[in-house]
C-alpha cells in the first residue's frame, strides 16, 4: 500500500524538525485553535504541518516518531504486491527517521483482529471487514450505490473534504483512506450470454458467498442456494472446482486466483453490482485525527493511480468471456437492486448518511434518473 507508508511521511513533517522549518508562532495558540489550522485546507500544505508538528510534539520519543506498526491484508501474504509496496516504502522512510514495521497476513480476519488487541496502529483490510469500524465508508460499497468510476470519484473527493472529517471517526477509529479496487461483478459457469432466470436458478445453481451482506442480500433476494466459504479465497475455489455455480469478485481477481480455470465453461456477466474498496482504518491513539485527514487527502491525489493499477491487473480478463445481459434482463436486475439497497437502509445495514451522498452524486451526474425526480 504504496500510498499509506508515503503518507506518513506528512507526519514525520508535522511531528519531526529537519524536514520543515519550526517557524516561531507570532502567539501562543490553544490546541483548538492550532487544531483548527491543521484542517482548513485553504491554508498552505507547510502552515498546517507546522500547527500539527506544535499541536503533537508530545508524542515524540527522544526526538522520534515511536515505531508504528502496520498489518495488510494481502491474499498472497509476503508475496503480495500490497505487502511488497509497503515493504518497499517502509525502507525509503527510515531515511526521514521513521521506523515502521509491516505484517501482511492472508487471513483477513487477522488484520481486524490484531487492530482491536493494538498490536496493530494500522490495518488495510476490505470495506466489507471495515464497516464494523465506520459503518459510513462501510457503506460505500452497497449494491448499485455508485455505478460508475466517474461517480466514485465524486465520493472520494467528497471523503478527502474536511466537511467529511467528522464521519470518518466512529469510536476509538478512524479511516485514514479509501482505496478504489474496481467493480464487483458475477462471475458464473453459464457459457456464453447468460439469462437472469438461468443465472438465479434456486433449483439449480448454488453461489459461494463470504461474509458479507451484499453478496448474501443479492442471492437470496433471487432465492438462489448459498455456498458459505470462511474468504474470498476459498469463494474462488469453489468456483474453479464447480463446487459453485457463480460468485462475485472484482476483475483484479481474475490473476490473483487463476479464475481462467473456472471461466472455461463460464462467463462474467458485464454489470457492475457494487464498488470494492480497501480501506485503511487506524487507532485515533497513535494516528492523530488530523493526520488522518492529511492521508485522506493524499489519497484522494492519489485516485487515478490506483486505477492504473487496477487497469494494470485486470489486462489478462479475457474480455470475450464478458458478456452484457438482454435489456430486458438489465432491468430487472437493476430494479432487484433498488429494493434491496432501500430494504438494508430501512434496516440499518447502510449507513443513511452515505445513502443520501450516493443518491446526490448519481443525481449530479444524472438528472433524469427516476429517483431524482421525485
Amino acid at each position: 500500500m504504496k500510498t499509506f507508508s508515503s503518507l506518513l511521511l506528512s507526519l514525520s513533517l508535522c511531528l519531526m524538525g529537519g524536514m520543515v522549518s519550526n517557524v516561531a508562532v507570532a502567539k501562543k495558540l490553544t490546541d483548538d485553535e492550532l487544531r483548527a489550522r491543521s484542517m482548513d485546507q485553504g491554508r498552505t500544505l507547510q502552515s498546517r504541518i507546522r500547527a500539527l508538528k506544535k499541536l503533537y510534539s508530545h508524542m515524540l520519543i527522544d526526538g522520534e516518531i515511536p515505531p508504528r506498526t502496520t498489518c495488510v491484508w494481502d491474499v498472497l501474504g509476503k508475496q503480495g504486491p500490497i505487502y511488497a509496496s509497503t515493504i518497499d516504502q517502509a525502507l525509503r522512510m527510515k531515511h526521514y527517521g521513521i521506523s515502521l514495521k509491516v505484517e501482511a497476513y492472508t487471513n483477513e480476519q487477522d488484520v481486524v483482529d490484531k487492530l482491536k488487541e493494538g498490536h496493530c496502529d494500522t490495518s488495510i483490510m476490505s470495506g466489507a471487514k471495515a464497516k464494523q469500524f465506520n459503518d459510513f465508508t462501510g457503506s460505500i460499497e452497497s449494491l448499485g450505490g455508485v455505478p460508475s468510476r466517474r461517480h466514485m470519484k465524486y465520493l472520494l473527493q467528497v471523503l478527502a473534504s474536511t466537511h467529511a472529517h467528522k464521519k470518518m471517526v466512529q469510536g476509538n477509529y478512524h479511516v485514514v483512506g479509501v482505496i478504489p479496487i474496481g467493480f464487483n461483478y458475477l462471475f458464473n459457469r453459464t457459457p456464453g450470454q447468460p439469462r437472469l432466470n438461468n443465472l438465479f436458478n434456486a433449483q439449480a445453481t448454488a453461489a459461494a458467498v463470504i461474509e458479507d451482506v451484499n453478496h448474501n442480500a443479492l442471492f437470496n433476494a433471487f432465492e438462489t442456494q448459498l455456498l458459505p466459504v470462511q474468504n474470498i479465497s476459498g469463494a474462488a475455489g469453489a468456483y474453479n472446482l464447480a463446487e459453485a455455480d457463480m460468485f462475485m469478485t472484482p476483475l483484479v481477481g481474475f490473476n490473483m486466483f487463476n479464475l481462467g480455470q473456472g471461466l472455461k465453461r463460464g462467463s462474467i456477466v458485464d454489470y457492475p453490482l457494487s464498488q470494492m474498496t480497501l480501506q485503511v482504518i487506524s487507532r485515533l491513539d497513535t494516528i492523530p485525527m488530523e493526520v488522518g485527514q492529511f492521508l485522506r487527502e493524499d489519497i484522494f491525489v492519489k485516485t487515478n493511480m490506483f486505477y492504473r493499477k487496477v487497469e494494470n491487473n485486470t489486462r489478462g480478463v479475457p474480455r470475450e468471456k464478458m458478456f452484457k445481459l438482454s435489456s430486458r434482463d438489465t432491468a430487472k436486475l437493476e430494479a432487484e437492486i433498488i429494493d434491496i439497497r432501500q430494504k438494508l437502509t430501512d434496516e440499518g445495514v447502510y449507513n443513511v448518511s452515505m445513502m443520501k451522498l450516493q443518491k446526490n452524486i448519481r443525481c449530479k451526474i444524472d438528472k433524469q434518473r427516476d429517483e431524482c425526480k421525485k
